[in-house]
């Protein structure tokens, strides 16, 4: 081991003299040594793509029934017209003018023959009849009933109308879609029957023809909030958003405490991201409608895109105290959590995520992501163990979803974590050529080239990241060092200094600017890019090598050994390595 090396006088004139003699013999022959450029990490949110939000608001079409419609939860919810009439299970709309309600006929088909003496009355009857059995939710006998009477009386609107509903009871979509056209062509200002036409078409896949009936309903009848509340969900599966806020508006306009229509509009807004206006939306409807998974949760993603981490997370607690297995709702809750640092409790939440429906995808990206995250907090040993459960959670929502293009770039900058540097290049490059416009997947594609010491590799695919995003500081300063590293050193100043543009006070990226530098020969400009380091990060030991050096190299003998003096405290290995290089004879 060296002897420490601090001495006055003569003494420190003598080893001053040793390290210029040392220095001038050395840089005759070779580069000087200095800290090794080091393309940065990848392990900043620039490089993963992260985590995903499922769906973006969850849409409600009102009664009778709700389904989830767009990936993500966007719970679908559609409403038929009804008069006021007695309450039904499943509260199918109905078209009658009157409430027939009682206890089911115990009439046989007989029986009302022989009590009835025209066909009118005996379609009345009938009705009577079907009405009673779908108030108790027997539907085949309600149906039955139903088209005894339009054989009664065929061109019975009422009777045609009745069989839509109860079709829609049963889930008959086609069939109610075809009775509520022949309503339609009976009675044609029948609003209830546009309305539950639009209804039965968007059950069928049929947007276009949903809006069209859903128009005319709210044409007849300016004042049916249901009718413009679904016509604007109509339009809002269609993306004609704007045009969906105008409809959601003229519901709440009819009904100013609808949590539906609130909720609605709001996830309108969101999608069109005016989030100060969806906000304010999904707090009405909350207020409205304390109990509403859907627009706690919406409320939620709402919180999240405006930067209200910590009640977003209270939004979707409460969507999951409301609705336990709400899938979307725990996956973004997950992603939230990796977003505030709290990755174990993440993880957590999207593995019961995964357990409630193992087929998401983005729950599998995400859970990878946290991963990730956490492992970049441990020590190489446990950080890997984590990255390799990363590479499986990725590889899991690659099987579900091959076009996943977020998870094939996480997939490859895992790789990079654990230095599989050709897995990476392989699944990075069916990244970029699935979509060349991903600066992130070029970044990692060039850091994964970089890695592998192919530096023009690196260089082009970096250069593609910068030209995609201008303001992308990571890339820029990972092309420098490749540029370095490539022997073009002009270009790796200008990459060097458009990061420290972008990113000014960056230790590491200065301490390279300085080493490029130096390697041409431009001693004032390392000095001052080596000293700019220092002072961004007073301890680099790196840096102050560099600047010993580089004073060395200036010809200032004091500042060499003053900057010698502080590395053997900042840095004992590297002083020594500085005096067995320089100094020792």
């Amino acid at each position: 081991m060296s002897k420490p090396i601090h001495r006055r006088g003569a003494e420190d004139a003598e080893i001053t003299q040793r390290i210029v003699v040392a220095l001038m013999i050395l840089l005759a022959i070779s580069p000087p040594h200095f800290a090794t450029l080091t393309i940065q990490d990848i392990g900043g949110s620039l490089a993963f793509q992260g985590q995903d939000i499922i769906g973006g608001a969850a849409i409600i079409f009102k009664p009778p029934q709700r389904v989830k419609d767009l990936v993500g939860g966007a719970a679908t919810v559609m409403a038929v017209r009804r008069p006021a009439r007695s309450s039904r299970p499943t509260e199918v709309a109905r078209n009658t003018a009157a409430d027939r309600s009682r206890p089911p006929s115990q009439t046989t088909t007989a029986d009302v023959s022989s009590v009835t003496t025209t066909d009118t009355d005996r379609a009345e009857a009938f009705k009577n009849q079907g009405d009673s059995y779908y108030d108790l939710g027997q539907f085949a006998q309600a149906l039955e009933a139903y088209q005894n009477a339009i054989k009664q009386a065929p061109q019975d609107a009422e009777a045609h109308s009745a069989v839509g509903d109860t079709y829609l009871s049963l889930g008959r979509f086609a069939e109610a879609a075809a009775a509520y056209e022949q309503t339609i062509r009976l009675q044609p200002d029948s609003a209830g029957a546009h309305s539950n036409l639009g209804f039965a078409y968007d059950k069928l896949g049929k947007g276009s023809e949903s809006i069209a009936a859903l128009r005319n309903a709210v044409s007849l009848k300016s004042d049916d909030a249901v009718a413009f509340n679904n016509l604007g969900a109509a339009l809002y599966k269609a993306g004609r958003y704007q045009e969906a806020i105008e409809a959601f508006n003229n519901a709440v306009r009819l009904q100013p405490n609808d949590a539906d229509a609130l909720n609605n509009l709001g996830a309108a807004l969101y999608v069109l991201e005016q989030y100060e206006r969806a906000l304010d939306s999904f707090v009405k409807a909350v207020t409205a409608k304390a109990d509403s998974a859907d627009a706690h949760y919406n409320l939620g993603n709402t919180y999240y895109m405006t930067g209200k981490h910590r009640e977003a997370t209270a939004a979707y607690r409460k969507a999951i105290q409301l609705k336990p297995d709400y899938v979307e709702a725990r996956t973004n809750l997950g992603s939230l959590l990796i977003a505030l640092g709290e990755n174990r409790n993440a993880i957590t939440e999207l593995q019961e995520s995964i357990r409630l429906r193992s087929n998401n995808p983005v729950a599998h990206n995400n859970l990878g992501f946290a991963y990730v995250k956490l492992g970049e907090t441990l020590d190489r040993a446990a950080a890997t163990q984590y990255f390799r459960q990363a590479v499986d959670s990725y590889q899991e929502a690659l099987r579900l979803k091959p076009d996943y293009i977020k998870a094939l770039n996480n997939l490859g900058a895992a790789y990079n974590k654990l230095g599989q540097y050709q897995e990476a290049a392989d699944v990075l490059s069916r990244a970029t050529r699935a979509k060349p416009d991903f600066p992130e997947a070029h970044y990692n594609l060039g850091t994964a080239f970089y890695n592998r010491g192919q530096f023009k590799e690196a260089v082009a695919e970096l250069q593609q990241a910068v030209q995609l995003r201008n303001d992308y500081a990571d890339a820029y300063n990972s092309l420098g060092s490749a540029l370095y590293k490539d022997q073009q050193f002009q270009q790796a100043i200008d990459a060097y200094k458009k990061t420290l543009l972008l990113r000014p006070a960056n230790a590491e990226t200065n301490n390279n600017l300085g080493t490029v530098y130096f390697r041409t020969k431009r001693y004032k400009d390392a000095a001052a890019c080596f000293k700019e380091a220092i002072k961004i990060e007073s301890d680099y030991g790196e840096a102050h090598f560099n600047l010993a050096l580089t004073y060395v190299a200036l010809g200032d003998r004091k500042g060499a050994l003053d900057q010698y003096n502080k590395l053997k405290r900042l840095d004992p290995k590297l002083a020594d390595d500085f005096f067995q290089r320089y100094m020792k004879k």
